[in-house]
């Protein structure tokens, strides 16, 4: 009977053993999984966070974008009535001018102006002595007292 109590103490014992092995596994799980827990909600708030950041920064993008195209909308516009405003003006001087010369006439008013000749350099003049000038001394006039 000693026997069969000793047998039952030494099962129970390592039963015992066992299940505070498995306790103390679990726990340890238990506390690695609570802080895997924490660390990905962080994760996740830290990715709300700069998803909504990125968002806004989208947001922010496309309205200034939008600026921008109105913007350069307004200049081409601006841009195509001064083009038009200057074609008109060129077409009306061009109507004001005369004819231009025809090819023939432009090679013989070159060829006169290149066998038109030189100007005659002038040649240094002798200088002579300078003649002596009289100094005017300016008079003041008297004061009225």
């Amino acid at each position: 009977m000693v026997d069969l109590a000793q047998a039952r103490f030494e099962t129970a014992s390592a039963a015992f053993e066992d299940a505070d092995r498995e306790r103390k596994r679990v726990r340890t799980a238990l506390k690695l999984a609570q802080k895997r827990a924490n660390r990905l909600a962080k994760e996740a708030k830290r990715t709300k966070k700069l998803a909504r950041v990125a968002e806004d920064d989208r947001d922010d993008a496309e309205t200034e974008l939008a600026e921008n195209h109105a913007v350069r909308d307004k200049r081409q516009a601006k841009m195509a009535k001064a083009q038009a405003a200057l074609a008109a003006a060129q077409a009306e001087v061009d109507a004001k001018k005369p004819a231009a010369p025809t090819r023939a006439k432009s090679t013989t008013v070159r060829k006169q102006l290149a066998k038109k000749p030189a100007p005659a350099k002038k040649s240094p003049t002798k200088r002579t002595a300078q003649t002596k000038r009289a100094t005017t001394t300016m008079t003041v006039p008297a004061r009225k007292a």
